[in-house]
């Protein structure tokens, strides 16, 4: 019997937590559902904060006022590490002091996918903001993980300096939230279906399977 074919689409911003673990929870998923699935992954992007300056803002300063429960942001990244942990890593929820925006990140991203390096351009991107405590909205960060992944150093200079490649991705960002995302990660199965969450893998594997027969993705 020949495996089913999903398409599924990652919507996720880099600066979100639940994004890393969502990304890493899929990536989990996907390998196991490897016997019953063909799964091509797109990364699209999205902004939470899409107003953000170029320079970025102090994150602890910013997530005072957005969370002002200090208990409640606290039990909550508690749960995202619970969440990590069953995802097979961990990271700090609280750890990165600089809040940049994202969209050149979200470029870089969906350069890397016009060049098969989606994957660990994006798994680059994430991890040097979590986990290096890296700027992600610096021209040099996103070129160094470009070249770390395989990817021409001049070339994502250059696609980085495009206003017009900027326009573009903050379009199709723009694009997700009229289409009715509201939050990250958002998982669209075959442009049919969709679910949201930072969940672990067991249960991101069963909701895949889900999305998959309601789309008709599943083979008899």
């Amino acid at each position: 019997m020949s495996k089913a074919s999903l398409v599924v689409d990652v919507v996720g911003d880099p600066v979100c937590p639940w994004c890393y673990v969502g990304l890493k929870s899929f990536l989990v998923s996907r390998d196991a559902l490897a016997g019953e699935f063909d799964i091509e992954a797109h990364f699209r992007p999205y902004q939470l904060n899409p107003d953000t300056p170029r320079e970025g803002v102090d994150r602890h300063a910013y997530y005072r006022r957005k969370f002002p429960d200090a208990e409640r942001l606290a039990a909550a990244r508690e749960a995202i590490k619970a969440n990590a942990a069953e995802a097979g890593f961990s990271f700090d929820p609280a750890a990165p002091a600089h809040l940049p925006n994202t969209l050149k990140a979200h470029q870089l991203i969906r350069f890397a996918h016009r060049h098969g390096s989606a994957e660990a351009v994006a798994l680059g991107v994430y991890r040097a903001f979590w986990d290096e405590l890296k700027d992600i909205g610096d021209d040099g960060t996103l070129v160094e993980i470009a070249a770390a992944s395989g990817l021409d150093r001049d070339a994502a200079a250059t696609m980085l300096s495009s206003a017009d490649d900027a326009a573009s991705v903050a379009a199709e960002a723009e694009a997700w939230r009229r289409a009715g995302v509201t939050g990250v990660p958002t998982f669209i199965v075959n442009q049919r279906t969709g679910f949201s969450g930072g969940m672990a893998p067991v249960k991101l594997a069963a909701a895949l399977r889900e999305a998959a027969a309601m789309t008709g993705g599943i083979q008899q």
